[in-house]
């Protein structure tokens, strides 16, 4: 039985063989070998020049652990909140640990915050600090920028900066995360 034309565009047998080997030699190959170049190419980072990556820190059920006044009116105090943390740069479980001198003296809903925080993975530990004004409103309590301030581990000598929020009116008992979004360089 004889095969049509139309059904073997190329001759069978060895020589056919030989013409799909030059093929992929000659186009297949070098196409895939420069689509996986130009591909790993553009979706680098865009932050690769710099040495930054992209971060995300959050404290998830954020706990005061101690609040102490710092004058006799108690309207500076220190207080430290704990609690569980995540990080898009670690893939385990993390903790929380902030340091906070409050000044309450805006009155009404609204305190000045010094800030300092640590951020505990296995695999190191991010240390970041920011000074804001607070007023439990609506929307967002906290919006406001932050600065990576070193690192060990992992993260040794961290810096970055970035934006940290929080929600503002949570119902009594809810726990409202911190959310900190930048970039670090290490």
């Amino acid at each position: 039985m004889s095969v049509p034309r139309w059904a073997a565009p190329w001759p069978r047998g060895e020589q056919g063989m030989k013409r799909i080997r030059r093929l992929l030699l000659a186009a297949v190959i070098p196409s895939v070998i420069m689509g996986t170049i130009v591909g790993g190419a553009l979706s680098a980072p865009a932050l690769a020049d710099t040495g930054a990556r992209p971060l995300t820190l959050t404290s998830i059920q954020p706990q005061f652990t101690s609040f102490a006044c710092l004058n006799d009116s108690c309207s500076l105090a220190h207080v430290t909140v704990d609690g569980k943390g995540t990080s898009n740069l670690s893939t385990g479980a993390g903790s929380f640990h902030a340091d906070l001198t409050v000044d309450f003296s805006p009155g009404g809903t609204c305190n000045i915050v010094d800030e300092s925080v640590t951020f505990t993975f296995d695999n190191g530990m991010i240390f970041t600090h920011s000074h804001h004004e607070d007023c439990a409103t609506t929307g967002l309590r906290i919006d406001t920028t932050f600065q990576v301030t070193g690192g060990t581990g992992a993260f040794q000598g961290a810096t970055g900066s970035g934006r940290e929020f929080s929600a503002a009116g949570a119902p009594k008992g809810a726990l409202t995360p911190v959310i900190y979004v930048g970039t670090i360089s290490f």
